[in-house]
């Protein structure tokens, strides 16, 4: 039961993220930082250790 709660605050995290990400598309570095936090992310959804 934990571990869906957990999947699901990493999944909450990750769309605010991409959300985030998409929003402020003027700044490239800040593009970059957000797709490298959405891999460690994907990864953990994904439960790849």
């Amino acid at each position: 039961m934990l571990m869906y709660v957990y999947l699901a605050i990493v999944a909450f995290i990750l769309l605010l993220v991409v959300v985030n990400m998409f929003r402020k598309r003027k700044n490239i570095f800040y593009q970059i930082d957000a797709a490298l936090v959405m891999v460690t992310l994907i990864l953990r959804l994904l439960l790849v250790k």
